[in-house]
């Protein structure tokens, strides 16, 4: 069965591999030290082939970029999409989020320096990232006012809020935490602050 006839053309293909080989380049190296001619030597290709698919280097970051943002975004909706209470759902897309970004070491490195690739690209990133955010986080509140589940008076004030609160939270958390279950402790616990208040009750 032929790339065509399942709807993936052999361009794409090769697209996808130069971005994933890439993205390991990027994420090893830095987007300064990485060449064409590193990421064509990943793919056993001359370095003249890459260009048929991308401009320059900072074209195939900026993909990959994209490419790291769809994945932050897939798994936030999967979250959207489960069938359990807005406590946990809004527990689960913190620790999906923070785990997930975790991960993606381009996205999160691109969007906190200013010198990789087009910074009008990195501000629009950034700033539609940031709002879907803000929806979704939205959503999961709005659908915990509805179950008398949260006493929220303004869900789209709070859902800024926490967006902002989870982002000032990234740096401190990967920089100190290196296992997982560390990591999963200390959002309980921010979490808590946010569901609970400082008060003690």
């Amino acid at each position: 069965m032929s790339l065509e006839t399942t709807g993936i053309s052999s361009n794409d293909t090769m697209r996808s591999s130069i971005l994933e080989a890439a993205r390991e380049l990027f994420a090893k190296f830095g987007y300064k030290k990485t060449t064409m001619e590193d990421i064509a030597h990943a793919l056993r290709k001359g370095k003249s082939s890459l260009y048929y698919y991308f401009k320059n280097k900072e074209e195939i970051f900026q993909a990959v970029i994209k490419m790291e943002e769809d994945i932050l975004f897939s798994r936030l909706h999967e979250v959207l999409k489960s069938d359990i209470s807005p406590q946990e759902k809004l527990m689960n897309y913190v620790i999906v989020r923070m785990e997930t970004i975790r991960k993606l070491d381009n996205y999160y490195k691109a969007l906190r320096d200013d010198m990789f690739g087009d910074y009008d690209l990195m501000v629009d990133i950034k700033g539609k990232g940031e709002k879907e955010e803000a929806e979704m986080l939205k959503s999961i509140l709005e659908e915990g006012v509805r179950d008398n589940s949260f006493t929220v008076k303004d869900t789209q004030l709070a859902s800024v809020a926490i967006a902002i609160s989870l982002k000032g939270l990234e740096v401190p958390l990967f920089k100190s935490l290196d296992k997982f279950e560390d990591f999963k402790i200390q959002i309980e616990n921010v979490l808590n602050i946010l569901f609970y208040g400082l008060i003690k009750r």
